[in-house]
């Protein structure tokens, strides 16, 4: 199987994330898309399959930060190769760089880094951005579209995050429950990195009256260029995380946000950046030219 498609499991999901090695010993990992019936596969997977990849490579030790560069594009129709080159691997840290590709072709890179967690020396884990949403998830309206059946995604004051007619600050708070919590480290990461890269586009287009990513790739062409995610304390967390975005700048065809990711009770897990495309849409020339034809 090389993509999961249609009303997939949390299952299905972590088996994506759960790369597998291309043969004994070896540095190379292969692994599967979950599309959604999308031609596409998603920057915030490919993260997430490096992540657990480096940590097979390199075992005993947790990813502490992981950033992800997608130049190209992945098809999801075909396997994904994880290639893991170690850059130090010391008694507490170790970093490695994975090159992602497809029949031998780069398509992005992800810069790991990883560790053995030591004890507190100080502490501080509460948000320093102004307060927590008045009503929280049980208020907040269920998102528009693109139903997940294994996650229960809501948007804080917002009842549709994709349409141009919303507007408002650029700051978004997405409440998320799963089904349940993988019992592996690795693989609770990697799902927790998953949904880093949905809502920030979003976030930066709200400010901007008239646009929203209902639009893209007909009237406006965005993509997720690079993702950085920290993660504070070891992963664990029981029923609803929150996602918290701010865009703080766009500008120049591009588009940056940041965000925290939170327990319930307003524990900061993990943060996270993304940098992204937003310009003008331009058609394909040789395939406007086909439908050009095919009106003659």
């Amino acid at each position: 199987m090389t993509e999961v498609t249609g009303e997939a499991s949390l299952s299905d999901l972590l088996e994506v994330f759960d790369v597998r090695p291309a043969d004994s010993g070896s540095v190379q990992y292969l692994g599967i898309s979950e599309s959604r019936g999308r031609n596409v596969v998603e920057g915030s997977q490919l993260l997430g399959q490096a992540m657990v990849a480096a940590s097979k490579a390199l075992p005993d030790r947790t990813v502490r930060s992981a950033h992800g560069l997608f130049a190209g594009a992945c098809n999801p129709a075909s396997p994904i190769e994880f290639t893991v080159t170690p850059v130090r691997a010391g008694r507490s840290f170790a970093s490695a760089v994975v090159t992602i590709g497809q029949g031998g072709r780069a398509c992005a890179t992800a810069t790991i880094l990883l560790d053995r967690p030591e004890a507190d020396v100080i502490r501080h884990d509460r948000p320093a951005f102004s307060g927590a949403p008045a009503d929280g998830p049980e208020a907040a309206y269920p998102a528009a579209i693109n139903p997940v059946p294994f996650r229960d995604l809501r948007i804080e004051g917002v009842r549709d995050h994709n349409s141009p007619d919303e507007v408002g600050p650029p700051v978004l708070e997405a409440w998320l429950r799963y089904d349940e919590v993988p019992d592996r480290d690795d693989l609770r990461r990697a799902l927790l990195t998953h949904y880093t890269g949905d809502l920030s586009i979003a976030t930066a287009m709200r400010a901007h009256e008239g646009i929203g990513t209902a639009q893209a790739h007909h009237t406006v062409s965005t993509a997720v260029m690079t993702i950085g995610v920290t993660f504070h304390d070891p992963i664990g967390w029981d029923g609803w995380l929150r996602y918290h975005h701010e865009s703080t700048f766009a500008g120049a065809g591009m588009a940056y946000a940041r965000g925290q990711v939170l327990t319930e009770d307003g524990r900061i897990i993990a943060s996270f950046t993304q940098d992204s495309m937003i310009r003008p849409f331009a058609p394909n020339p040789s395939t406007t030219a086909m439908a050009a034809e095919s009106r003659l």
